[in-house]
């Protein structure tokens, strides 16, 4: 075995001429290693061998309570195979159903680049009914909390359908969906107020023409009526409430529908939010707002909620739950089993010609990046007497250098995520013609002569 790093890390320790212990190195600390002593030393371009350099990570000597893992290199696996898109998201949901039954007191989490690859892989894991959670642009529980504020808005801004009313049931009633006793109550009130064709004849019945009278209840469903009488209190109370700024509705609301500190919390927040919206809005209503909500709810714009998701993620509270992230996420945590998705020259560009990136459109002239050079160009109209220096296309080398960079520093801390096992894919693209990223074929190169 002839690496630097693997023969200086597993040395004998010398400490006054007395030998102390072997370092063992483990095979996913060697990897990172040598991503740092790789661009460091052999990265085609000098101006991205400062990206990464030391310390290099050591590892922990016998005796410490918290050891790292016995080293095996079958802990470390490069997906050699050339995926498509769809393929590297199949493989993984595929690797993912052998692993979980066996493995329901360990970790795991996948890492993407971007959201919409978490997007993909979540929808089918869904599709699979496997259990997971994700942390991508907001958490799940504040999109459930913005989801079910955005349902009554909804309902209130369309207050003749049934279909929207009953909706808002469903939300108030959410605990009964995991009640075996309560759950068809539920579903046959949702039901119910779905047919219900002239929704003021339930919430504002004149006398002799209310909705309720008209249904006939047999024992089963004697818990129901009361329940869509106390509904209907509190319907016509949101109601009454449109009156008030959108800030007061969204808490008069969030005060009959919550009772967790940060779901309230959060709703104040959104409140806010929403509040915010219309002074620089003055023409929005109701239903714009309501989509302002959905943005949230939908996945569509990072907000930053008060749930443990929010507030300090702990990894160990989801065993035998696979976690979704992007790397950028993931900074801080670690799993006992990691992959790493689109490891290729699409999302880690190295600034080499057949390169491509994210932010830059093929069909730009001289393929420059409008960004890049819009700001160039604006730095240099804050000092006329620069105007003459302004060089197109400067600009955007740069920017591509710098977002190599970055992007090699985050491929090392999505290896340092793992704990114990490690897997990496790549897949071709979009267009199909996207190959692996350039660091990752020198850790393949590298991982091949230590086998």
């Amino acid at each position: 075995m002839n690496d630097p790093i693997l023969g200086r890390m597993m040395n004998i320790i010398q400490e006054g001429g007395v030998l102390m212990y072997p370092i063992i190195v483990c095979s996913i600390i060697a990897l990172a290693n040598r991503l740092i002593e790789w661009t460091m030393t052999d990265h085609p371009l000098p101006d991205l061998r400062g990206a990464l350099a030391p310390p290099y990570i050591q590892p922990t000597p016998p005796g410490d309570p918290q050891p790292n893992p016995a080293d095996k290199l079958t802990n470390l696996h490069f997906a050699r195979n050339k995926y498509a898109p769809d393929a590297e998201i199949k493989a993984i949901a595929d690797s993912l159903a052998r692993w979980l039954p066996d493995n329901a007191d360990k970790t795991v989490a996948i890492l993407v680049p971007r959201n919409t690859r978490g997007f993909a892989l979540a929808e089918e894991l869904r599709r699979r009914h496997i259990e997971f959670t994700e942390i991508l642009r907001s958490s799940n529980a504040t999109r459930l909390t913005a989801g079910a504020l955005g349902n009554v808005l909804q309902a209130l801004s369309d207050p003749k359908s049934p279909r929207k009313l009953a909706t808002v049931y469903r939300v108030w009633r959410r605990a009964d969906r995991e009640d075996d006793y309560w759950r068809p109550h539920l579903e046959k009130a949702v039901e119910l107020l779905k047919k219900c064709t002239h929704v003021e004849t339930y919430l504002w019945p004149t006398p002799g023409e209310d909705w309720l009278d008209t249904l006939e209840w047999n024992e089963e469903d004697a818990d129901i009526h009361p329940l869509l009488t106390e509904f209907r209190i509190l319907a016509r109370r949101w109601q009454e409430a449109t009156i008030l700024p959108v800030d007061q509705l969204i808490l008069t609301i969030a005060q009959d529908l919550f009772h967790d500190p940060a779901e309230l919390a959060l709703c104040h927040k959104l409140a806010l939010v929403l509040k915010r919206a219309t002074l620089t809005n003055t023409h929005w209503r109701l239903p714009q707002l309501t989509d302002e909500l959905a943005t949230v709810a939908k996945n569509e714009r990072r907000f930053i909620g008060f749930s443990s998701d929010d507030t300090g993620f702990d990894p160990e509270a989801y065993k035998g739950k696979p976690v979704i992230t992007t790397l950028h996420k993931a900074k801080g945590l670690e799993w006992d089993r990691v992959y790493l998705m689109s490891v290729n020259n699409y999302d880690f560009p190295s600034a080499q010609a057949y390169d491509r990136y994210i932010s830059e459109k093929w069909f730009i002239r001289d393929r420059l990046d409008l960004q890049a050079e819009t700001l160039e160009q604006l730095n240099h109209l804050h000092t006329p007497e620069q105007l003459d220096w302004y060089e197109p296309g400067r600009a955007t080398e740069q920017s591509r250098l710098d977002y190599a960079a970055e992007r090699l520093r985050l491929l090392y801390v999505g290896i340092t995520r793992a704990k114990k096992e490690l897997i990496i894919t790549w897949n071709t693209g979009r267009t199909g013609d996207a190959s692996p990223a350039l660091p990752l074929t020198a850790l393949m190169a590298y991982r091949d002569t230590v086998q």
